[in-house]
This record gives structure tokens, sequence and C-alpha cells, in this order.
């Protein structure tokens, strides 16, 4: 490893990130249950669908899949590698949603602000789980770096594992200290779109004249992670990424703004 170390800015930075990862699901949840006294229960369900859909199924599907070095051969094609990641992300938190709103939050039917907390908790833990577990993981190799015991990290590692860890270390030595804040603002366009395609999944559990809203959804979840996956592997500014997330993230809410507006009960709480 080279004996360059990492800049005390970074770990500023990277300490935002952590304060941000705590704070946006917390101020979410304050904000939805003293604003519309929405119950507990819809934000731990959206905290645990996330983590059983998308951290779990989602990744056991991705290793049966894309195991034996049919992810690189993915990746070389970005389009079709951002069109297979959006629609399995799409896929399985969609459906996520569906099935939590169609059984454990079925009782909550008459109350659509539940679509609101539900989201809150579904946005929640995934900036939660980026922005803090990240930062964290960060923090514990620049401490290493600094310290000069990488060694500890590679030690056990071969092949493709210890090229990974390598390039990982490079990165963060390499990356700008402001760059680890990116994930903040990335979040915010993020957790928007959590909400939104809570409320649109939410009316289609709801109705079942409503059920396209269902794949609907899933398509929307699919263009903004195909778009951000693609570009991402191309090596696109990471400005004009964000730019492209907040973009997607507007026609989103608009979306769910109009479906609210004609299927709600609550009809003057629109606030995702």
């Amino acid at each position: 490893m080279t004996s360059q170390t990492v800049p005390a800015l970074s770990f500023v930075t990277m300490g935002i990130s952590i304060l941000f990862g705590i704070a946006i699901p917390v101020g979410l949840f304050i904000y939805y249950r003293k604003k519309y006294d929405c119950k507990i229960k819809p934000f731990i369900t959206g905290f645990a669908i996330f983590a059983i859909f998308a951290l779990v199924l989602e990744r056991i599907f991705h290793t049966i899949t894309l195991g034996g070095g049919r992810q690189q051969a993915l990746m070389a094609k970005p389009v079709l590698y951002g069109l297979y990641g959006g629609f399995m992300a799409g896929f399985f938190e969609e459906t996520g949603r569906l099935l939590a709103f169609k059984t454990i939050l079925e009782k909550s039917q008459d109350n659509d602000n539940t679509a609101l907390m539900y989201g809150a908790g579904h946005g929640g833990f995934e900036a939660f789980y980026l922005l803090f577990a990240t930062a964290v993981s960060n923090i514990v190799m620049a401490v290493m770096i600094n310290s000069g015991n990488t060694q500890a990290l590679t030690a056990n590692l071969t092949g493709e594992k210890l090229i990974a860890t390598q390039q990982l270390l490079t990165t963060i030595i390499s990356t700008h200290p402001l760059t680890f804040c990116a994930g903040v603002i990335e979040r915010i366009p993020s957790v928007a779109i959590h909400i939104s395609l809570s409320i649109i999944v939410w009316f289609a559990a709801k109705n079942k004249r409503n059920w396209y809203f269902y794949p609907l959804a899933i398509l929307l979840h699919l263009i903004v992670d195909a778009i951000a996956g693609t570009i991402s592997i191309m090596n696109v500014n990471v400005v004009l990424i964000e730019v492209i997330l907040y973009i997607c993230a507007g026609i989103i809410v608009f979306v769910a703004y109009k479906i609210w507006r004609k299927f709600s009960c609550n009809k003057s709480q629109i606030d995702v």
C-alpha cells in the first residue's frame, strides 16, 4: 500500500454522513408522528421490509444470477447492467411494499397517512444503512490506513477479494473529502422517491381497480435506478448524477401527488 494518508477533513465529512444517517430516519419519524399522529407500526414495517427485501432477498437473487463472473460481464454493458439492477430493485422493494400493505398494515387502510409513515421507515432505513454503515466502514479503514495497519485487512485475502479491498483503500485515500458528503445530498431525493412510491403502491393495495399502480411503481423505480446505475458505471460527473436524480425525484413526487389528490381520504395532507 501507498504511504499516503487520509486527510483530517475526510474524517469530518464521514462524521457528517454518520450524523445524517441517524438524523434522517429520526427526523422523518418525529415529523410524521407529531404532524399527522401517525402510528409507529408503519415506520417499523418500512424498516423491516427494506431490510428483508432489499438487503436479504434481492442480494440472494443477485448471488445466484450474477455469480461465476457474470456480474463483471454484465457490467461491461452499462445499459443492460443498469436495467437489470433497476428492475430487480423495483421488483423486490415494490413487491415488499405491496405485501406489507396487504398483510401487516391491511387494518390501517382507512388512514392514508400510513403510506407516508411507511415510506419514511423504508427510505429512512436505506438512508441509515447507506450513510451510517458506509461511513463507519470508511472511518475504520481510514484509521487503519493512517496508522499503517492495512495489512490486517488484506492478510487473509486472495484473488478478487484482495484486489477489491486494495482498490477500496486506494479510493478512500484519493477521494476528495467533500465527496464523502455526496451521499447526504443524494438521500434527499431518494427519501422523497421512497415516500412517493409508497403512496403509489398504497393505493394499488387499497383498491383492486388501481392494481396497475403496482407495476407503475416498479417501472418508475426501474427508470431511476437504471439511469443512476448506468451513468455511475460510465464514470459520469457526480454533480450531473445528482441533478438527474433530483429531476427524476421531482417527476415521481408529482405522480404521487396527483394520485394522492385523486384517491386519498386525506386530500389536504400531502407532505411527501
